[in-house]
C-alpha cells in the first residue's frame, strides 16, 4: 500500500521532469573530459578542483583549458576563502565552480549566504563527488 507522502512526494516529482530536462541536456561523465556544465550559467571568476581526487584533477585542467581562472585544494578550502574569495566577494558577487566533495561545497555554500549567493547547480556523480556552482541569484 502506497503512504499518503510516498504519493504526494512521487506526483511532485512527476511534476518537476518537463522543468528539469529543458535545465541540463543529457551527457556522460567520462573521467577523461569531464564536462563544466555551469560555464553556460554565469561568468565564473574560478573553478576549484581538489587535488585528491582525479577526477577532480582532470576537471580543473579542462577548464584551465578552457581559459578560466583555477585553483586546487587538498580538501581545505581555508586558503582560497581567506586569501581569494572573501576579499573578492566583499567588492561584490562573482560566480565559482568546482568538482570536490561534500565538505568544501558545505563550507563555501554557507559562506556564500553571506554576500547574496546560492548553490545555483549542483550534480552529485556516481563517484561521489559534486559538480556544483554558486552564483548571485541574479546571474542566472
Amino acid at each position: 500500500m502506497v503512504s499518503r507522502r510516498e504519493f504526494v512526494l512521487s506526483g511532485i516529482a512527476i511534476s518537476a521532469l518537463p522543468v528539469l530536462s529543458t535545465m541540463a541536456p543529457a551527457r556522460s561523465q567520462t573521467p577523461a573530459e569531464p564536462l563544466l556544465p555551469e560555464l553556460a550559467l554565469a561568468p565564473l571568476y574560478k573553478v576549484i578542483y581538489d587535488r585528491r581526487f582525479a577526477a577532480s584533477v582532470t576537471y580543473g585542467a579542462v577548464a584551465a583549458r578552457r581559459g578560466l581562472s583555477t585553483h586546487a585544494i587538498n580538501g581545505d578550502m581555508t586558503g582560497i576563502w581567506y586569501h581569494d574569495l572573501h576579499p573578492r566577494w566583499k567588492q561584490g558577487p562573482a560566480a565559482i565552480a568546482g568538482l570536490t566533495a561534500h565538505g568544501p561545497l558545505f563550507c563555501l555554500e554557507r559562506l556564500s549566504w553571506d554576500f547574496q549567493m546560492r548553490v545555483v547547480f549542483r550534480e552529485e556523480r556516481e563517484d561521489g563527488l559534486i559538480s556544483w556552482v554558486i552564483a548571485a541569484r541574479s546571474a542566472v
